[in-house]
């Protein structure tokens, strides 16, 4: 993050701001630029560098108390943008993020000076050397709270710089998006509204409103004019990606607020040309996106290398265990057998304890530590989420809704053994691709168990804490008890993080003792954040609304139990706090279909579909064959079996599916359809002249021959493991 980069050199708009750029957010790629190392005097980079410094540095919920100095101080800015803060005011270190970012407010800038660093002069060269630790090596900070100086200055550059990094924290990036925020009343004040002086995302200003814009922030002082740092995704129906533009001095009159409309002139003449001005082309961008992320330097800087054999190669991903390897990845091996074998099979450098003559190779006087700490790296590098769920049963258990969701961008991890929790986190972010957004891991609250080891490493940005308690009886223990056993989760989460609670659960509802944000969700209780209201239940189907302050939301899902309102609940909970839009939360809930082990279902298309990708071994296979053979079925239906791995994919797993290929021959499956190499064992002992069996590599492939294949009240059974991807395809096709 510490630079930005030129593409090609491109005639810019014409614009009336005297400099600007615009910078691809995830690389940092120059696509246009006017004067953009000149020297200027950007009246907000104060207020961006003192936000994201305390949220850094500060849990947002800790207390500030406004001091007579800040009063003072305040005073004598006269005409200054303020938020009228009192002597003695408690207010949180979030609310005046919000109102330095929403609306300027100096005073908010003075108090948490104080409160961070003691003064305000403290906390100026705070924010310099942090400007220039993220690679802002020319900016120059006299003045906190962003009036004029003649020795203040910063560039469109530099500030392409700042604001990279900091929409990279999802606090910022929240706070930067906002239109509108309300504080809430102090022990000295009234509620607050604070509107968005952004017009680019203020939902009362039509002339400059940006539909796709997430943020930044605007300013203007009469010796600086006018300056916008703003963020914004393509619109509808244009290639690209996110962008971030920075537009300084430009003009305000009465006509014509310029930084705004420089900055739509930039965003829609960047959407536009992307293609020509970033060098990608829309078929390139998803291949491209998977490109290698890391060098052997960053990962021998992070591992603490004590011996090196290999140059500095790019470095696709990272493996370990029983990982299948890569070609380019970082493989961690506990032996010679296995390092050599790595290398043989592509690694780019492998990982571990004692020399390995002749391969790409780094040493690390501990694997383990070593493993902690490539998680840490990648983490970092990629800006992971990570979200813990309670382990609990199945009926209210949010991972396989969550899952649905969001599993189109990110690596998921469903473990639910207290023992091998901690290895598959690890093994989910060290796997990670660029095109992660997150790793969700299954936490049980085992006494003794995974939670402990999970919370050394796994940082969790938000925790999902459903009502049961599993590691214990319930009645074996007190109230008191059941909370702290609930809370051992948050041991593993960051300060800054946000845990969802059902509230109309009596234990969970006294869980407010945490430094983490909580965001409750019910049905009986309608003082909840999120709310189920107007449930209505039909055959197989629940539709109800989720109420949330205004808002109201219609969902329609495919369940009968009541459970799985408060499971749509905290998934649209969690989907709100990483930002995904409501109508893509709604239809991935509305898609959903429970999974977790042997499911039997009937759909809107009156297929009866099987569901089973938990369950691993030749017996599971056997169970879900015998499920599928006995469904009844009209005369005129068939029945449809689909497989893809289950397993790791080896011998034995292939010899496995030679033994499910002779057990088809003797049962009444119609289809058998088989996905991946390993499964395709079916076909060397199945019957081919009796039997119909289809062989496919691609999920394309097998995604359009089951749309075309399955018919009206077919049986149709699914068998695999979820990471292949089949669990997705079910729900397309059905």
């Amino acid at each position: 993050m510490s630079e930005v980069n030129a593409v090609q050199k491109t005639e810019m708009p014409e614009i009336n701001a005297q400099a600007a750029i615009v910078v691809t957010q995830n690389e940092g790629k120059i696509l246009l630029e006017k004067n953009a190392k000149l020297k200027m005097y950007p009246a907000f980079v104060t207020k961006i560098l003192a936000s994201i410094i305390a949220l850094e540095k500060c849990n947002p919920a800790d207390t500030v108390t406004v001091s007579e100095s800040v009063v003072n101080e305040i005073a004598k800015w006269k005409g200054s943008a303020s938020i009228s803060l009192k002597a003695g005011e408690n207010i949180s270190v979030l609310d005046l993020v919000y109102s330095m970012m929403l609306v300027s407010a100096n005073d908010s800038m003075f108090a948490l000076a104080e409160f961070i660093s003691g003064d305000k002069d403290k906390f100026t060269a705070l924010m310099e050397s942090k400007a220039k630790s993220i690679g802002a090596v020319n900016t120059t900070l006299t003045d906190a709270g962003g009036h004029f100086t003649a020795e203040q200055f910063s560039t469109a550059y530099d500030m392409a710089i700042i604001c990279r990094y900091c929409m990279t924290n999802r606090t910022f990036r929240m706070i930067a998006s906002t239109d509108k925020y309300i504080i809430a009343p102090t022990n000295k004040s009234e509620e607050r509204l604070l509107q968005n002086t952004n017009l680019l995302v203020n939902s009362q200003n039509r002339r400059y409103r940006y539909e796709t814009a997430i943020g930044i922030k605007s300013g203007y002082t009469v010796r600086s004019k006018a300056c916008l740092a703003c963020s914004a995704l393509p619109p509808k129906d244009k290639f690209g990606e996110e962008i971030l533009a920075v537009i300084l001095g430009a003009e305000n009159t009465k006509q014509m607020k310029y930084a705004f409309y420089d900055a739509i002139t930039l965003m829609d003449f960047t959407f536009n040309n992307f293609e020509s001005l970033s060098g990608k082309k829309a078929e390139e961008q998803a291949v491209q996106s998977d490109d290698s992320f890391l060098t052997v330097d960053e990962i021998c800087d992070a591992l603490s290398v004590t011996q090196r054999n290999v140059g500095n190669p790019a470095i696709t991903t990272a493996c370990f265990g029983k990982q299948k390897i890569k070609s380019g990845c970082a493989y961690f091996a506990e032996n010679e057998q296995s390092a050599r074998e790595a290398a043989e099979k592509g690694a780019g450098v492998v990982i571990s304890e004692s020399p390995v003559p002749g391969i790409p190779n780094i040493v690390v006087d501990n694997i383990a530590r070593a493993k902690d700490s490539m998680t840490g790296l990648i983490k970092a590098k990629l800006g992971l989420w990570t979200i813990g769920i309670l382990d609990c049963p199945d009926k209210i258990n949010p991972i396989g809704m969550a899952a649905q969701m969001l599993g189109d961008r990110m690596d998921i991890v469903k473990s639910v053994s207290a023992d091998n929790n901690y290895s598959s986190m690890q093994r989910a972010i060290l796997s990670s691709a660029k095109k992660t957004g997150a790793a969700l891991i299954n936490v049980s609250c085992v006494q003794d168990g995974n939670v402990e080891k999970v919370s050394r490493t796994a940082n969790f940005d938000v925790a999902i804490i459903p009502s049961a308690v599993c590691s214990k009886n319930p009645r074996d223990l007190t109230k008191q008890q059941l909370i702290e056993d609930k809370l051992k989760i948050c041991g593993g989460m960051t300060e800054a993080g946000a845990v969802i609670i059902n509230i109309d659960d009596k234990n969970l509802a006294g869980i407010f003792s945490i430094a983490q944000d909580i965001i409750t969700i019910g049905v009986d209780n309608k003082s909840s954040d999120y709310c189920g209201d107007n449930i209505v239940f039909g055959e197989n189907k629940i539709s109800f609304d989720i109420i949330k302050g205004a808002d109201s939301f219609h969902i329609e899902l495919y369940s009968d139990d009541k459970h799985s309102v408060y499971q749509a609940l905290a998934t649209f909970a969690l989907g709100e706090i990483m930002g995904i839009p409501a109508k893509q939360i709604i239809s991935s809930i509305e898609k959903y279909r429970k999974t977790s082990g042997l499911n039997k279902v009937r759909n809107e298309k009156g297929v009866y579909v099987i569901s089973d990708f938990e369950n691993t071994g030749g017996e599971s296979v056997g169970a879900a064959l015998k499920e599928l053979c006995s469904s009844f079925i009209p005369d005129t239906a068939r029945r449809i079996a689909v497989f893809s791995e289950i397993g790791e994919g080896d011998e034995y797993e292939r010899d496995m599916f030679r033994r499910v290929g002779s057990l088809i021959n003797k049962c009444s499956v119609d289809i058998a359809v088989c996905y991946g190499k390993v499964t395709a064992a079916i076909a060397e002992t199945a019957d081919l002249k009796h039997k119909f069996v289809a062989l496919f590599e691609t999920k394309e492939a097998l995604t359009e021959f089951l749309k075309l294949n399955i018919r009206e009240n077919d049986a149709v059974l699914f068998k695999g493991s979820s990471d292949t991807g089949l669990d997705d395809i079910m729900t397309e096709v059905t």
